[in-house]
């Protein structure tokens, strides 16, 4: 059978994200819209494809598993998945993910009526969030382990503002702010901060308050449902992606609380893999991913080549994703670093002049060598300097 759209999901050691996925794949409201779901696994051993078959495959006809023996990657999984598909267009979805009912709807009429090469979605944060601000009379510390109905939640310091945060506590200053996840949903909450030093916390008279309730640091934070209800945020992951002045990758919105002020149909410099659509025949004809980033930048580069056919790339507001971000993968992790310092160095060099990839280069190789007789930690300083050698092995295939 052909297909409208084929969604393509990679899948590695995702088995904990199978159930949010397919549950919302569910209430998919579609019209007359058919659509297949090529699940491809990485050669995962926590058994995701038996889970998927024994929960799932009932439920949706339209479902394809594709089992690689090897670990492809990003790149590798999604052009494997693409050679499995059928669809007339090709939508691209991280399996940290959770879509809104008319999600894939909303992608196939924007793309179709703008005519564009590439439409990526609006992503936010998978959980809510309260906002917690902070005021204080001077610096004082925090504990970064905060429990939330008697589970341990570290904070994250995407989520922090105005504080320094480190491995074990955080600084905050006069005004600080950090978003707590709602990890339950829309229930009661019992939450509790607390200071590394009481003492110091009363003596700068620190409070913590939420909205217009104030709380004193050390004490339980009782929310009620209705409360929750009253004062959860959304806080933006990607609202289309662009490159800054060092040809660094960014999320456009990044963080931000969500409150509709990207609501309307745009160009982007670039999309993001995590939930984008685009025509297979377009796909096919840029040449698919190239395999060689693994993962990490793989997107920005065929987003890059998409744009020297002439098309445009668009940031579509109606097609809503929740996205866990970073789900197959530490954010910061050596195994991050790696790829990260190493693909935009490739992408660089695949997408720019030669003067400027010369300089990048440059800047590049100075910045390890730096980083060798630095005081960071063995592991990522290795991570940095095999970026370097495992670029410098890609190198003679692309000049």
């Amino acid at each position: 059978m052909d297909y409208n759209i084929s969604i393509v999901i990679v899948n590695y050691n995702g088995k904990k994200y199978i159930d949010a996925l397919f549950d919302s794949f569910l209430k998919q409201d579609l019209a007359e819209l058919t659509y297949e779901i090529v699940f491809v696994d990485n050669n995962s051993t926590d058994d995701s494809i038996s889970y998927l078959e024994d929960n799932y495959a009932a439920r949706f006809n339209n479902l394809k598993i594709v089992n690689s023996k090897e670990n492809l990657g990003f790149a590798g999984g999604n052009n494997l998945g693409v050679a499995n598909s059928s669809g007339e267009y090709i939508v691209f979805l991280n399996n940290d993910t959770k879509v809104e009912p008319d999600w894939l709807l909303q992608l196939y009429e924007c793309i179709r009526s703008h005519n564009a090469g590439i439409v990526t979605s609006k992503l936010i944060f998978f959980y809510d969030f309260v906002k917690f601000n902070v005021q204080t009379a001077d610096k004082f510390e925090i504990s970064n382990r905060v429990s939330i109905n008697g589970h341990e939640y570290k904070l994250d310091p995407k989520f922090c503002k105005n504080m320094l945060v480190y491995d074990e506590h955080s600084v905050c200053f006069g005004h600080s702010e950090f978003y707590l996840p709602l990890l339950q949903g829309s229930v009661d909450y019992d939450i509790t901060i607390n200071a590394i030093d009481v003492n110091q916390a009363k003596a700068t008279q620190a409070t913590f308050s939420l909205g217009d309730a104030a709380f004193e640091i050390g004490n339980n934070i009782l929310l009620t449902e209705t409360d929750v209800a009253s004062r959860k945020l959304k806080l933006l992951q990607n609202v289309g992606s662009g490159i800054d002045s060092n040809f660094n990758g960014y999320d456009m919105g990044f963080c931000e609380e969500d409150h509709g002020q990207y609501e309307r149909v745009y160009e982007v410099e670039t999309t993001c893999g995590a939930a984008m659509m685009m025509k297979k025949d377009v796909f096919e004809k840029v040449g698919g991913f190239d395999n060689n980033f693994f993962m990490y930048y793989e997107d920005t580069d065929l987003a890059f080549r998409v744009k020297r056919q002439g098309m445009k790339l668009l940031y579509c507001p109606t097609a809503v994703v929740r996205h866990i971000h970073t789900g197959s993968s530490k954010e910061w992790s050596p195994f991050f670093i790696f790829h990260v310092y190493r693909n935009r160095m490739l992408f660089i060099l695949k997408n720019y002049s030669r003067k400027i990839f010369i300089k990048e280069y440059l800047k590049f190789i100075f910045s390890i060598s730096i980083n060798i007789i630095s005081k960071q930690n063995k592991e990522i300083k290795t991570a940095k300097l095999n970026s370097l050698k495992s670029f410098m092995k890609l190198l003679p295939k692309y000049l």
